[in-house]
């Protein structure tokens, strides 16, 4: 098995964990080649050879989201007690830079041998058994592959020009800006589907997620015309908690629009007649769920 192999075979893995979420995502997995190997240790050859610091990334993942919040997701699910390094910036008001999201993970157990059996010899000792994980959304992803190729490899280049460099962060701002307008604009939406009883499109702008059903189930959808207090507890709960509660149970709930409803209810809005309205094929999906 290549290196390359090993790291789709992570990518699978972590991609049956984000789906369960419904999150609308991209998935890239890189391996890292023996030049790009030897590069690193030419660049940091003394921390490497001292046993100092060990090459940590030569599989690399990017989950690439289209929304802000969605990154606060992964990084809560994946930023958990194994992680070995994180490198996570705070914003800072007063510069215009990019906003890194990295994090560093042991290998699952079921590939670190195929991943110590593929390293090139002759460096193995310098490699930890560990992956980097990189959170972007859509409009960050585009100003890093500009600024990684155009900025980051010339960086002599750019050595006098301050402030061209300033201007190219301050695009980045920009985009950021754009982003969570983008946000506001899908929670204005889904406030007016609300007003206007189109609580299937509330739904949708709402959770801004991959469904798997095209509307609530007549019975559903009778029950929430007729229930405002429902509908209005629906559109103020907290995505986050909802989107994490996916991710974080091993068992895949099909993300229909009467599952999450459903879900949604039970950990938040506590409306006994709603749950009087799952299907004893609903609640048994419901429990299995809740208690994987």
């Amino acid at each position: 098995m290549t290196l390359q192999e090993v790291a789709e075979d992570l990518r699978q893995e972590l991609s049956t964990i984000v789906d369960r979420s419904g999150i609308m995502y991209r998935l890239f997995c890189r391996a890292k080649t023996v030049a790009s190997i030897e590069h690193k240790i030419g660049m940091k050859g003394k921390l490497y050879k001292s046993g100092e610091e060990m090459i940590r990334d030569v599989i690399g993942l990017r989950i690439v989201v289209y929304f802000p919040d969605d990154v606060d997701v992964l990084a809560m699910y994946f930023d958990d007690k194994s992680v070995v390094k994180r490198h996570i910036d705070n914003l800072d008001v007063d510069t215009f830079r990019p906003q890194c999201l990295n994090i560093t993970k042991p290998l699952p157990d079921n590939l670190v041998a195929d991943f110590r059996a593929s390293l090139p010899a002759g460096y193995e000792q310098y490699i930890d058994s560990t992956y980097e994980i990189q959170i972007r959304t859509v409009f960050s992803e585009g100003w890093h592959e500009v600024e990684h190729d155009l900025r980051y490899k010339c960086k002599e280049d750019w050595a006098d020009y301050e402030n061209f460099s300033r201007t190219l962060n301050g695009i980045l701002a920009t985009l950021e800006t754009s982003e969570w307008a983008l946000r506001s604009l899908f929670q204005q939406m889904a406030h007016a589907n609300m007003v206007h009883g189109d609580l299937r499109a509330m739904m949708r702008n709402k959770m801004r997620i991959r469904l798997k059903s095209t509307d609530f189930s007549p019975a559903v959808r009778d029950y929430l015309n007729s229930n405002p207090a429902t509908v209005e507890a629906l559109l103020n709960c907290d995505r986050l908690v909802v989107l994490f509660s996916l991710m974080m149970h091993e068992v895949m709930l099909p993300l229909t629009y009467d599952n999450l409803l459903f879900l949604i209810n039970r950990i938040d809005i506590n409306d006994m007649a709603l749950i009087a309205l799952e299907t004893p094929e609903t609640s048994s999906a419901m429990e299995r769920f809740l208690n994987s």
